[in-house]
């Protein structure tokens, strides 16, 4: 038991790594002294890691030593939380040291990333000691604007999908410029409404959404897109959707996910949700819509069970006029289109016939 604590804290560092990065910081600018020196570091899903166990070190190159205390994170100033990703800044004076100089961010020991600027630093002491700092290929000068900072730009919610730059104007606590973060879906579930189910969902920002595809599975069948709804692009607001999915017609468990497209086209899965859909409890034959019709007209029957269906369409005379359905159907919901567009205008009657059902309706072509 005692070799196995030490194997499940290193599992929960890594994954401590892939959600929590250096994102921003200022270390020299023009003047006699750099002002608003700070460090800015990022932690997707902050609730479920001890904020005091993050930690920053700073490096000095001259001689690869750590120097001034370390920063415990619970010292720092929580900024905005955007799309899961919560930003934490401090100003730390005296960052600039020479160079080169790093910047180590660390969790309960474990080194999460070890940067550096003006060069690569091999620490040897602190919790660094033994590792190799990470270039990140820019830097600041005494030429600097004030107000100016080194940060990440791109699109994703971990370190990898990011690259190190330069940036005109500072935003400690802040996504940096050129920071998309990825859409935040907050909600997402499923009602039963009447013979339809609704799929709806929530998300709290969204950057180049393009939109959401649902798709839907049941258990006999694939991943099918069944629908489409437009996304609001830019938004630092809650949004609301819904679809309405009526075209399930059959008992039994039915999966649903949105497959999210952003404007570039790159998507990501949303988790999947469940429902239970249960067969109509009676025979019926509804009202046909829409009613009167020009050519075409949607007719639902629901069974309560299996069963053999005839389906048809008569004139005022008693006569059928076309045959739409004669065979097995399942329990379940149905839909059938009946055209008009070869016979006249005038009333028309349509008949189910289901086991030991049958119902008529009427309904009128109008041309």
């Amino acid at each position: 038991m005692r070799k196995i604590i030490p194997i499940i804290l290193l599992i929960s560092n890594l994954l401590v790594a892939q959600n929590a990065w250096i994102n921003e910081f200022h270390y020299e600018n023009t003047g006699s002294s750099d002002i608003g020196e700070f460090v800015e570091v990022a932690i997707q899903n902050v609730s479920s890691f001890t904020l005091s166990e993050f930690r920053i070190s700073l490096y000095n190159g001259s001689d690869n030593k750590r120097y001034d205390t370390y920063h415990n994170l619970s010292g720092f100033t929580q900024g905005s939380t955007v799309n899961g990703i919560t930003f934490f800044s401090k100003q730390i004076s005296g960052i600039q040291n020479g160079d080169p100089d790093g910047i180590c961010l660390d969790y309960d020991g474990t080194v999460l990333h070890f940067i550096s600027y003006e060069g690569a630093i091999t620490a040897t002491d602190g919790v660094a000691a033994g590792e190799t700092s990470i270039d990140i290929g820019v830097s600041e000068s005494s030429s600097t604007p004030i107000g100016s900072s080194l940060g990440l730009e791109g699109s994703g919610t971990d370190f990898t999908n990011f690259t190190w730059t330069v940036f005109t104007t500072a935003t400690p606590g802040l996504p940096n410029d050129n920071q998309p973060l990825p859409v935040e879906l907050v909600l997402l579930t499923t009602e039963i409404n009447e013979n339809n189910i609704d799929i709806i969902w929530q998300t709290e920002t969204e950057v180049n959404n393009y939109g959401f595809e649902i798709e839907r599975k049941s258990e006999t069948k694939n991943w099918n897109q069944i629908g489409f709804v437009e996304g609001h692009g830019n938004s630092n607001s809650p949004k609301y959707y819904t679809y309405s999915d009526n075209s399930v017609n059959a008992s039994g468990k039915y999966s649903y996910r949105l497959k999210q497209i952003d404007i570039n086209g790159t998507f990501e899965y949303s988790k999947i949700v469940e429902v239970i859909f249960t067969a109509p409890k009676d025979f019926e034959l509804t009202q046909n819509y829409p009613n009167p019709f020009n050519p075409e007209t949607s007719i639902q029957f629901n069974l309560p069970i299996d069963a053999n269906v005839k389906l048809s369409v008569f004139n005022v005379l008693g006569e059928e006029v076309v045959q739409l359905i004669n065979g097995f159907k399942s329990a379940g919901i149905h839909n059938v289109t009946f055209d008009g567009g070869s016979i006249n205008s005038g009333i028309y009657f349509y008949k189910i016939e289901a086991n030991n059902f049958m119902q008529i309706r009427k309904m009128i072509l109008q041309k």
